[in-house]
């Protein structure tokens, strides 16, 4: 918290991340109580959004990189903030594109804060800067969609995307004013280095070193032809693309898992009540994993992680008291922050930095894309088999994505010990 840019990057995050943790559950409530519509209709709406979002992100990312966090914003904060404002007096059709629309342009929060953070702290520091991050995400997603849903019950949904879209302008202003550093090159000791680096021999040898008679001048070898570099996304290594397949399974299994306590929900016979209790435990188990991780100097394999988060999505599966439930929960979201943690880490080490932004966007993307797709997989799979299998699939899900993302890693492994050979 000392290290200059940490804590403002942390309020960032926090007030970024509000309107989007608050958006799911107030359009649903908006669709059914507002336009009087079913389930469905409502998570087409949300739908829309996310795939939104798991489009621009990229796109998003690649602006942060080329023209800098300010030039990225700007658009956003009119034409997200634009969107919610008009989305209370729209009917169904024209909700369906402004939603996709904001999500096109939705604030690149994510990108932005995960890669300065990678810049202003390095070492050992930046594995406990991702788990404040990881941490203060869990802090918003308890508090944003309980306090939401309140509001609108409350008041009306009008007034809940009115709101919305007022976070995303303070958001977008303090992004704008703080112009976080993304790259190296912008932190206040980088002028110091680029001298040091002038001021060094442009040789690597020192010149005493150098054989003063002409004949015992070694003869420089021809440079060798190097292997032509793809100009899209060229720093789309398969450790980079092992990242992406995990933030699919990732974003699958979380999402999916949300849905599914609904389920559980109903199965017990309980209220919002109890369905706020068992999301409550679940994020407090994050929380709880991502103080621990964050004290920890030692750094774990994300993979590993995400197959022991899916194996204690097992027990969640088979409980069939709430107290079970809460107690299974509060150990599989132990190892959510600690997830996204290492994730942030290891992108961070496999992408360089100047495409850190694009890497970013592409993984929150990934991680998108798989909640879209996990979202109405688990509704199928509840009413077929109910809460039980839909968990269990989940599990088997985040298991899966670990393995198939170690093969990957391995299959990188064997080919720089190959080329080495």
């Amino acid at each position: 918290m000392r290290r200059p840019h940490v804590p403002t990057l942390l309020l960032v995050g926090v007030f970024g991340r509000l309107p989007h943790s608050a958006a799911a559950i107030l359009l649903t409530l908006h669709v059914r109580n507002g336009l009087q519509m079913d389930f469905a209709s409502a998570g087409l709406v949300t739908a829309m959004l996310t795939i939104g979002v798991a489009i621009g992100s990229p796109w998003r990312g690649r602006i942060v990189d080329i023209k800098g966090v300010r030039r990225a914003v700007l658009p956003s904060i009119v034409v997200e903030a634009g969107a919610f404002g008009a989305a209370p007096f729209v009917g169904f059709q024209v909700l369906l594109v402004l939603m996709f629309v904001a999500g096109l342009f939705s604030l690149p929060v994510f990108t932005v804060v995960r890669q300065s953070m990678g810049v202003v702290v390095r070492g050992p520091d930046r594995t406990t800067a991702f788990a404040l991050d990881s941490m203060t995400t869990e802090l918003v997603f308890v508090i944003a969609p309980g306090g939401i849903s309140v509001l609108a019950t409350a008041i009306s949904t009008t007034a809940s995307l009115l709101l919305v879209g007022a976070l995303v302008v303070f958001a977008g202003v303090i992004l704008m004013v703080t112009n976080p550093p993304t790259r190296s090159s912008q932190l206040p000791s980088a002028p110091r280095e680029a001298v040091d680096d002038l001021a060094a021999p442009s040789h690597p040898k020192d010149a005493s070193s150098v054989p003063a008679i002409t004949g015992a001048i070694p003869v420089v070898p021809l440079p060798q032809p190097q292997p032509r570099k793809r100009r899209f996304m060229p720093w789309l290594s398969i450790s980079a693309a092992a990242m992406m397949v995990m933030a699919l399974g990732a974003g699958m299994a979380l999402a999916g898992t949300e849905v599914a306590l609904v389920g559980f929900n109903e199965t017990l016979g309980g209220g919002g009540d109890t369905l706020w209790v068992m999301y409550g435990v679940w994020c407090f188990g994050s929380l709880v994993g991502g103080f621990v991780y964050g004290a920890l100097s030692r750094k774990f394999d994300p993979f590993a992680i995400i197959i022991v988060l899916g194996l204690t999505l097992v027990p969640v599966a088979f409980s069939l008291t709430l107290a079970l439930i809460s107690i299974a929960l509060f150990a599989s979201g132990f190892f959510i922050a600690p997830l996204m943690t290492a994730a942030s880490e290891r992108l961070t080490e496999a992408v360089p930095e100047r495409n850190r932004g694009q890497a970013m966007g592409l993984y929150g993307s990934a991680m998108t894309a798989g909640t879209a797709a996990g979202t109405p997989l688990v509704g199928v799979m509840l009413d077929v088999g109910g809460p039980t299998v839909a968990i269990c699939a989940l599990a088997g899900v985040a298991v899966a994505t670990g393995v198939v993302a170690m093969v990957l890693r391995q299959i990188r492994r064997r080919r720089r010990r190959m080329a080495s050979s």
